[in-house]
């Protein structure tokens, strides 16, 4: 019987904060688009601050797509508030941006605001934006600094 109390008790409570961690969650959609080829995956990143940008995001504001050339879609659920996105195109999909000798990028790549930095990654305030409770979307044009690279045949 007492169990019984407990659970009637419990199950609203539990229903309650179910509830409210949803209404708390705003959706950011994020379309990946000016891919050059449907190799390997896109990989998106969701900053929540100037410490995280743009190395360490954590890991649930990660999220890696496989690459469709007309474009790639991320969704995520967030808190609202201020955020900045980073994205790339891991065209050999080892994980990691490929730069050459030179540091010139050998992968696409792209920052909320559309922002097309010249030597190193815009400032998060300078890619930050607000998100709303009502979400947003927000599209990200892929940036190529250099050809895609020959693929030998065999």
């Amino acid at each position: 019987m007492r169990s019984r109390r407990i659970t009637t008790f419990l199950l609203p409570l539990f229903g309650a904060a179910l509830w409210a961690n949803a209404a708390s969650a705003a959706e950011l959609t994020v379309t990946v688009d000016n891919l050059r080829n449907g190799e390997g995956d896109v990989r998106l990143s969701a900053y929540t601050s100037a410490d995280e940008w743009p190395e360490h995001p954590l890991p649930e504001h990660d999220q890696v797509e496989p690459t469709n050339k007309e474009g790639v879609v991320f969704h995520f659920d967030l808190p609202p508030g201020t955020y900045a996105v980073a994205t790339f195109h891991d065209e050999n999909s080892n994980g990691e941006f490929a730069q050459n000798f030179l540091g010139i990028p050998e992968e696409g790549y792209g920052f909320s605001n559309n922002l097309r930095p010249m030597l190193t990654a815009p400032s998060f305030e300078a890619a930050s934006f607000v998100l709303p409770p009502t979400g947003a979307a927000l599209t990200i044009h892929m940036i190529y600094w250099l050809p895609a690279p020959r693929r030998k045949t065999p």
